[in-house]
């Protein structure tokens, strides 16, 4: 279902199309680096619940206008409000699961768009459990979120960036990329999931080494291992967000 974008007219409070700012002290390293200071338009995946979520809103207290995307549009439409609230130029929302060919096809599309200052690659899903025992259709579907989609993205969004002096792209990792050998208790059975964040982490610096001394900035957040999904009213599907 298409989307549409509000942009607020000047004086006027924004207002949200549905389906279709300043960093607070002690963020906690949340509120992205940049290569510049003023607002544009950031799209954020996985943005329903968790460090999407928080991405969504201290975006929007600094005044960027958001694409939000993620599968449970009823998430998003709560966040879209939130977002508005906290000051968002405007606010569009994309139902999508970005472990769909089809529904990627369509976020990769707006990420590639001329007016995208800023990609928040959060979205993403964990398969935990023994390596010999998940399921194949799952594990795929872990590589098909975590490592396709997000390429897939930053490669949409990235070659526009240039010409247009500034830009942005944060790939949302974890630190079980550096604990492969590690014993799997207390930590997850993890070995496609932690892999799949190894690949984000090295796949990040790459292009970040290419672009240095450019306007761009291509970044890697690695978030802990367990319990980041906070608060907890904000908890969605258990392994997806």
């Amino acid at each position: 279902m298409p989307s549409r974008f509000a942009r607020a007219p000047q004086g006027h409070p924004a207002q949200v199309g549905r389906r279709s700012g300043r960093a607070p002290p002690g963020d906690g390293g949340i509120t992205p680096t940049t290569s510049h200071d003023a607002p544009g338009t950031a799209v954020v995946t996985g943005a329903s619940s968790g460090i999407g979520w928080e991405y969504a809103t201290r975006l929007a207290a600094r005044g960027w206008g958001l694409v939000l995307v993620a599968r449970r549009a009823e998430r998003l439409d709560v966040l879209a409000e939130e977002a508005l609230k906290e000051g968002a130029a405007g606010i569009e929302t994309l139902v999508a699961d970005l472990g769909s060919p089809e529904d990627l096809s369509r976020v990769v599309e707006r990420a590639a768009d001329d007016d995208i200052d800023l990609v928040v690659n959060n979205a993403g899903i964990n398969g935990y459990g023994p390596f010999a025992e998940v399921d194949a259709g799952l594990l795929t579907r872990v590589l098909n979120v975590n490592v396709v989609a997000l390429t897939a993205l930053t490669r949409a969004a990235v070659p526009g960036m240039p010409a247009r002096g500034r830009g942005a792209v944060i790939n949302v990792a974890s630190l079980l990329a550096f604990a492969g050998d590690l014993p799997p208790d207390p930590l997850p059975r993890r070995a496609v999931y932690a892999g799949s964040k190894g690949y984000a982490v090295t796949f990040t610096r790459t292009p970040a080494a290419e672009l240095a001394g450019t306007p761009l900035r291509v970044q890697v957040v690695c978030r802990r291992a367990h319990g980041d999904r906070v608060p907890p009213r904000r908890r969605g599907h258990p392994g997806e967000r």
